[in-house]
């Protein structure tokens, strides 16, 4: 399981290299959280009956490890880390959420900076400053004042969301490399959460197979494990 999974997970940039949700790239958040919810279902999906086991197994990975590339990258390569996020971006058990431009995260508040912004809402970042701080990004509404959430453009991807006042390259927030002397703190704290959010979301594929399938699904599930032991505690969640 493992080695097919680490398989899909990195066949995923040379597959989906000009497609920007894939990576949660150039602040198309709702792209990137319609990828995941769409190849976790998927996932759940070819673990059905009437798909035979090893065909459908091999399936089910290639989806859910896609589904971890996009959920990693989101971490690395978006503002969530110089922001001072420490939680998930979602903890929940059901299909992963819809990000809306311009709602608010609940697990942070952080706003999801999107496309135009609303009226009356002005978008903050000082581009002189040196990082991390030139990575924060501000929304002001009215009375209201929160964290902007972001993500690096890259040129050769169609389609940037990212409003020009607070826009930031890839290599200006990706924190996917140990080798970068100035990221070292962020790239531990990316890294982390991506860990964190992959583990939940083998417990939220559980579920979600559960309520698809029911006992089956779950049970199917556990045949990827060659040691029990070592999955994460999901009655914990």
């Amino acid at each position: 399981m493992l080695k097919a999974l680490i398989a899909g997970n990195v066949s995923t940039d040379p597959t989906f290299l000009l497609f920007n949700a894939a990576h949660f790239d150039d602040c198309n958040f709702s792209g990137g959280a319609a990828f995941v919810a769409e190849y976790q279902a998927r996932a759940v999906k070819a673990l059905g009956p009437g798909i035979a086991l090893l065909d459908g197994d091999a399936l089910a990975m290639l989806a859910f490890s896609r589904s971890l590339h996009a959920v990693q990258d989101f971490y690395s390569y978006t503002n969530w880390v110089e922001l001072g996020g420490g939680a998930l971006v979602d903890q929940s058990l059901t299909a992963f959420p819809r990000l809306a431009p311009y709602s608010a995260i609940p697990s942070t508040g952080f706003v999801v900076v999107q496309g135009d912004k609303p009226r009356q809402t002005a978008l903050v970042r000082d581009a002189e400053a040196s990082y991390p701080e030139y990575a924060v990004v501000t929304v002001r509404h009215r009375r209201t004042t929160a964290h902007g959430l972001v993500s690096g453009t890259v040129h050769y991807e169609p389609g940037d969301d990212c409003p020009a006042p607070v826009a930031m390259t890839h290599d200006e927030l990706s924190k996917d490399k140990s080798s970068l002397p100035d990221r070292t703190a962020q790239h531990e704290a990316a890294k982390s959460l991506g860990i964190q959010q992959t583990r939940h979301a083998w417990c939220r594929l559980n579920q979600l197979a559960h309520d698809a399938w029911g006992d089956v699904g779950t049970a199917r599930l556990a045949t990827w494990v060659a040691d029990p032991s070592s999955a994460p505690d999901c009655s914990a969640e």
